[in-house]
């Protein structure tokens, strides 16, 4: 393995620049890829080191429910889970689809979730996704922390008699979400008294303590082994499930076409690999240690911070001390393209850091030529422009940026759900070859005993 690394190293330190973009497509999406001394020679060597690592393995055990989490002695289980489609249509959608009739009937309209971490970030990105179907019959707010002042905020103009509360935790025992179910039981109760308890529900993998927290028939249960950031793909997306069932559905559909292909299809396979492959290799031998998500959509404008969380509490962790790589995770930050413009892009082009460029955007938008598509083409032709051309110019620029642009085909449920499956991949890969388990977080639980200590 030393052998590897000093000539990845070597090669990274010459004088070779040589720009390359390569290319990927099928019917749900494209993806545009631009690397810097990425030859076929540093492909090979990033190939023996995953050959070496028996990736294929740990991917065959993924898809399974056979890839263990040494945090919790649990073998993780979203995958699988989403092969379970069928069974959910079948055993839980009359549920959920029943709680939407009965919560409609009784004039209740406003739904808020009580969560954190994964419980908030896969909900709220399908609700703002299917926005459309998730006005119709309700309204949704979610309470993610401790500050009583937020709780106020998000309750001060509601009525308590049409208002239900979502507890979305796995384990039940995150503190800020107990302290806001304590909140919400108060506040019902001066209202709403002995009926409060039928207002609240819960969405948890801990059935023990949910059962004695509320109504055996208002708690939905999930599978222990599905981890926070994966969470979407699970029970825990139940208030998008309450506004649009069947989008959610294709969504999970999407993922579950993605595993399918991705083991299959072995353009995409391979695809896959080298983008993870180049996220190290840009992170720990050309020093592109930051890495900014961009949505070029509206209705996905949150996919930045859902993968942001996805990728730096998966990778976040010690190197391996067996591992020849000493840099894990990327910084990742991101924002909604148009936003960001008049936020951030002064620094990443005129900046002293190096960054590399994650796009996201929709053809459609291409198509029709709006605004939007014309300002994602404008970064990209600055990105890929040649230093050269604004030498000595007022507009001097970084130009020459690395990046990867997903392009999804429509943004239908089905895609979303493929491109989110694809950034699992891509991330399970990275953290593979890093020698490290992205379902663990020594950290956060560290951080969580010290909180209550107190």
């Amino acid at each position: 393995m030393e052998k590897l690394y000093s000539t990845l190293k070597e090669i990274s330190e010459s004088n070779l620049i040589d720009y390359q973009n390569e290319n990927y497509e099928d019917k749900y999406l494209s993806i545009d890829s631009r690397s810097l001394n990425f030859s076929k020679d540093i492909k090979d060597i990033f190939e023996e080191i995953y050959q070496k690592k028996n990736i294929d393995r740990s991917l065959d055990q993924l898809r399974t429910g056979k890839f263990l989490s040494k945090t919790e002695n649990r073998s993780i289980s979203h995958v699988k889970n989403r092969q379970s489609i069928d069974l959910f249509i079948k055993k839980d959608l009359p549920t959920i689809r029943a709680l939407k009739e009965d919560l409609i009937k009784k004039n209740i309209n406003n739904i808020l979730i009580l969560g954190t971490g994964g419980s908030f970030e896969g909900p709220k990105l399908l609700l703002e996704t299917f926005s459309t179907e998730a006005s119709e019959d309700f309204t949704f707010s979610f309470i993610t922390g401790p500050d009583e002042s937020e709780f106020k905020e998000k309750t001060k103009l509601l009525d308590p008699k049409k208002t239900i509360f979502i507890v979305s935790s796995k384990s039940l025992s995150t503190t800020e979400t107990l302290e806001s179910l304590s909140r919400a039981k108060n506040w019902l109760n001066k209202e709403i008294g002995k009926n409060s308890k039928s207002h609240l529900f819960a969405v948890t993998s801990n059935e023990n303590k949910a059962k004695e927290l509320f109504y055996k028939e208002n708690v939905f249960l999930f599978d222990s082994g599905i981890g926070g950031r994966y969470s979407i793909w699970s029970m825990i997306s139940l208030p998008a499930l309450l506004a649009a069932d069947q989008k959610i559905i294709n969504f999970i559909k999407g993922g579950l076409r993605f595993d399918e292909l991705f083991f299959k299809n072995k353009n995409l396979k391979e695809f896959i690999k080298k983008i993870s492959f180049q996220d190290i290799w840009n992170n720990n031998f050309l020093n592109f240690k930051n890495r900014i998500l961009l949505s070029y959509s509206w209705p996905i404008r949150s996919l930045p911070d859902y993968f942001q969380q996805l990728e730096m509490e998966s990778l976040g962790k010690p190197n391996n001390i067996d591992s020849i790589f000493e840099k894990t995770s990327q910084i990742i930050f991101g924002a909604f393209g148009p936003k960001a413009q008049h936020s951030f892009f002064q620094e990443l082009h005129q900046g002293t850091n190096k960054y590399c460029v994650d796009l996201i955007s929709n053809k459609k938008d291409r198509i029709d030529n709006n605004l939007i598509s014309k300002q994602l083409s404008a970064q990209k032709i600055l990105f890929e422009k040649n230093l050269d051309d604004f030498k000595n110019t007022p507009i001097e620029v970084n130009a020459n940026s690395l990046f990867n642009h997903f392009e999804l085909s429509d943004l239908d449920a089905i895609n979303i759900g493929y491109l989110i499956a694809l950034w699992e991949y891509r991330t399970f890969i990275t953290a593979n070859m890093l020698g490290i388990n992205p379902f663990d977080q020594f950290g956060v639980e560290a951080g969580k005993k010290i909180s209550n200590s107190f």
